[in-house]
């Protein structure tokens, strides 16, 4: 969070002749706010743009021009006080001067990519005001791309610093890679793409890094490229919908949709429960189903549970998918918040305060435009909401307070005046030429479930920006290359395809011809990796261990070390093998380019399938029969900033493969347990299957929540007081699923009440990140302290010492971000010998709540035997109860 005017003298003679226009403009059906667009820099839609959306009111108490004029007079005013280039490290940089929050780690901040995201968006949309403009947003463009984000480098780091060292240094932020991003399509629309920046081929590149880093497997959008991708953490301020339309629009992927659909649900999930009478939404989310964060959220402010400085920008970035797209959820959205506002500030924008529980109570008794803006950009559906409207006017043209609030205010000024126009929309680019049809497409079968096609490059007036493929008529993949790898086909099965091209301004392109190919036949035979001696040049660490990827448990990975494209991993098949396909089950780590290769001797190697546009998931590959003893996959490409990562490494030989089509039997007697207010235990007798069970899967109310290999499963995060009821089933490795178990209920127990007994008693720890994270600060009784471990150790402990022995029934964890997924509760009466009274192996962080049989110790202790990120642990609370 929070981390050029013009000659006097021509005016005077131009008056006449824009008088007599616009009179002849009028007398011709010309709207009556008729503006005159000067262009300074060949801008294709310059300021003002005034456009008017279906269902959108704006101000009426002014006129068009008086708002513009406003709008112009406050860039003036943002530009002056917040647009710098005096970097001594980049020369010719620019960046928009602004605070942090967090950790600068020794520099000197300047400002930050939430900023630059800012400044470039506001700077593109007032071109044509400014002559300047297109000198300072290429300007802050190269500022983005020298200070390039640690972990992927086509992504911004947060913090700016007049250093070279800081350049590289930093991870991302969501919100400024998808402002920066953004605003490279509005530049594209502004200026063109044939200059010396191609400011669409850059937007396509950040587009498709943000889906790489941040877009997460539940279809939420991460915090930045240092999240992990299976992260339910997120920030609603961060919800961008229409940014992430026109991503869709530019890319044609159909995962920006999905996003949105994600977070909209995300948004009622959170809303309807917790905020049914505001529509207001938190600082930051986690959980599915989304809940608000709790307290204290990493380390960012106690309030990070409300509505605060984060979320108050919410309202803009939602109301604005309903004037730019249409889509009534945000609308729905929009009209709660606009209603309660008004009621909760008596129609006067002047008392919107500076926060609010979700609830509707004040958090501060003073204002800011970053609060009071957004709310009066959410009334703008609605001519119910008029007066609110022209109020709201008149104070956010004349508020100004400090970088954040008024950058912010900034956007909502374009916004509310029509000055915010939507990218491919007319008055922009006026290219209706469709790029030529693709040529000479082929389909090829790779094996029993892989087709891959290529073809030759369209061209176009403008640029081709990507293909549309085409399975029987249906849209099955957006590559932007050339070659796409159609997966998870039926085997024995004749497929036929189509490939259109597309250009930036949505113009598809005629079929290519049809290509046709069936898939082979499934091949017979047993996996013969399967529990052999497996090597990699590599681990990401304990847990990680190249076994892990022939060990038939596709919940466990082997895993490289992040950063390096050279890494490999093999499989001594025992004896020599004639060996025909190998099959491939990608974690979100992937090969986009990488090798098979067969040796008898694990020194000589011989290439069998090369890739370079694989693209994760399931890579089921057949090749030449080929003799050998060792089968490597040698990576050569990463497709993402982290390393190489299998959950199976299969290998099959002349007519390999599997037939099994037998299911597992289903759990048996499953019993489900409260075991606190929060958290169920669920327990069942193991299935039994032909081949081999890999694993359960659990349902809560039949969706599933848990993935176990065992016959337990600990159901955490749980509201008190609730009953839930669970399913089981059994799946093995051909991915059969076995049919449902019993259905069991539990009720958790009521909320715990009594005395935290480790209050400000002295704790230990195994080792901690550095000053300022001692042990003491889980017990400290402040959730804005925290004790964090060393990085990238499994086993580190925290412990505290009662005092006195006690009868001690229950812990309680309010986990950092960085948690953990496997560690024991320990008791002991001498720090020494220690007894289990709770262990688990699927803790998903935020706030584990564990209650257990009373037991008698003075010392009480967390044992981390698995970390759930790549850092190490760290509890803000650490807090023991008694019976």
């Amino acid at each position: 969070m929070y981390t050029l005017k013009s000659n006097k003298s021509m005016m005077k003679l131009m008056g006449p002749i824009f008088l007599s226009l616009t009179m002849l403009m009028t007398l011709l059906g010309a709207p009556a706010n008729f503006q005159s667009k000067a262009h300074a820099a060949g801008e294709q839609r310059p300021f003002p743009q005034q456009v008017n959306y279906s269902g959108i009111i704006k101000p009426n108490h002014v006129s068009q021009s008086s708002m513009n004029s406003s709008v112009s007079s406050y860039y003036d005013y943002w530009k002056n006080k917040y647009v710098k280039n005096n970097l001594s490290s980049l020369p010719g940089g620019y960046y928009v001067k602004g605070d942090i929050t967090g950790s600068a780690e020794g520099f000197d901040p300047l400002g930050t990519s939430e900023g630059q995201g800012f400044g470039m968006v506001i700077t593109v949309l007032m071109a044509g005001h400014d002559s300047n403009a297109k000198t300072i947003y290429d300007g802050m463009f190269k500022t983005a791309r020298a200070f390039k984000s640690s972990g992927n480098s086509n992504l911004m780091g947060w913090v700016v610093a007049d250093s070279a060292n800081a350049q590289g240094h930093f991870g991302s932020a969501t919100d400024g890679d998808l402002d920066i991003a953004y605003s490279l399509i509005l530049a594209h629309n502004q200026w063109g793409s044939s200059g010396t920046i191609n400011y669409l081929s850059e937007a396509i590149k950040m587009i498709n890094a943000i889906k790489s880093s941040n877009v997460t497997t539940s279809n939420r959008l991460n915090l930045g490229d240092w999240d992990s991708k299976s992260a339910l953490n997120s920030r609603p301020s961060d919800w961008m919908l229409s940014h992430l339309r026109a991503f869709h629009e530019v890319t044609g992927d159909q995962t920006w949709i999905n996003v949105i659909n994600g977070l909209y649900t995300a948004y009622s999930q959170v809303s309807n429960t917790y905020a049914s009478s505001t529509g207001l939404i938190s600082d930051f989310i986690v959980d599915n189903p989304a809940k608000p964060a709790p307290q204290n959220y990493l380390d960012e402010f106690p309030e990070t549970n409300q509505y605060y400085y984060n979320a108050s920008r919410v309202p803009l970035r939602i109301v604005m998918d309903y004037a730019l797209y249409g889509d009534t959820r945000a609308k729905t959205i929009a009209d709660k918040i606009a209603v309660w506002i008004k009621g909760k500030t008596g129609g006067s924008p002047s008392q919107v305060m500076a926060g609010y529980t979700l609830s509707g109570t004040a958090l501060n008794s003073y204002g800011e435009a970053v609060f009071t803006s957004p709310m009066i950009s959410a009334a703008t559906t609605s001519t119910s909401h008029q007066a609110w409207v022209n109020a709201g006017w008149d104070y956010m043209k004349n508020a100004k307070s400090s970088y954040f609030s008024d950058s912010y205010n900034m956007f909502n000024l374009l916004y509310v005046s029509g000055n915010w126009w939507k990218p491919g929309s007319s008055g922009g680019s006026t290219d209706t030429q469709a790029p030529t049809a693709p040529g000479s497409l082929t389909a090829t079968a790779a094996s029993s479930s892989q087709i891959n096609l290529s073809w030759t490059a369209s061209t176009d007036n403008v640029g081709v920006t990507g293909y549309r493929v085409f399975r029987g008529g249906v849209q099955v993949g957006t590559p932007t290359g050339t070659t796409f790898n159609d997966t998870g086909l039926s085997a024995s099965t004749a497929y036929s395809y189509t490939v259109k091209a597309v250009d930036a301004a949505g113009n598809l392109s005629a079929n290519s011809n049809t290509a046709s190919a069936s898939t082979s036949a499934i091949p017979s035979g047993s996996n013969l990796a399967l529990g052999k001696t497996t090597v990699a040049s590599s681990i990401e660490g304990a847990g990680f261990e190249a076994s892990k990827a022939t060990d038939g448990n596709s919940s466990t990975r082997w895993a490289s070390v992040e950063g390096s494209n050279n890494q490999w991993i093999y499989v001594d098949l025992g004896t020599t093998q004639s060996i025909d396909q190998v099959k491939l089950n990608w974690e979100a780590a992937y090969g986009k380019g990488y090798k098979i290769q067969v040796s008898n001797d694990a020194t000589t190697w011989t290439d069998v399938f090369t890739t370079t546009t694989g693209n994760g998931a399931i890579d089921d590959i057949t090749f030449t029969a080929t003799n050998g003893r060792y089968v490597r996959v040698l990576g050569t490409e990463r497709g993402t900033a982290y390393g190489y990562s299998l959950f199976d490494f299969e290998v099959y030989g002349s007519g390999g493969g599997s037939t099994d089509t037998q299911a597992p039997t289903a759990p048996a007697s499953l019993t489900a347990t409260a075991a606190s207010s929060s958290q169920i235990n669920l327990n069942w007798t193991a299935s039994s299957d032909n081949v081999g069970v890999t694993g359960y899967r659990v349902f809560r109310g039949g969706v599933q929540v848990g993935t176990p290999t065992g016959t337990t499963f600990n159901d955490t995060g749980l509201t008190a007081s609730t009953a839930y009821s669970y399913t089981v089933k059994a799946i093995d490795a051909a991915g059969n699923l076995s049919a449902n178990s019993s259905t069991e209920t539990a009720t958790t127990s009521a909320a715990s009440t009594g005395s935290n007994l480790a209050l400000g008693k002295t704790t230990v720890a195994s080792s901690i990140e550095g000053t300022g994270f001692e042990a003491s600060k889980a017990t400290d009784g402040n959730s804005s302290t925290r004790w964090a471990s060393i990085e990238g150790s499994n086993s580190q402990w925290i412990y505290v010492d009662l005092g006195t022995s006690q009868s001690v029934n229950r812990v309680k964890l309010n986990w950092e971000a960085a948690y953990g997924k496997g560690y024991k509760i320990q008791i002991s009466n001498d720090a020494a010998t220690w007894t289990d009274v709770f262990t688990t192996t699927t803790g998903n962080g935020a706030i584990d709540d564990v209650a257990f049989t009373a037991t008698n110790g003075r010392y009480v202790r967390v044992l981390g035997t698995e970390r759930g990120t790549i850092y190490g642990y760290s509890l803000f609370d650490f807090e023991v109860y008694g019976s």
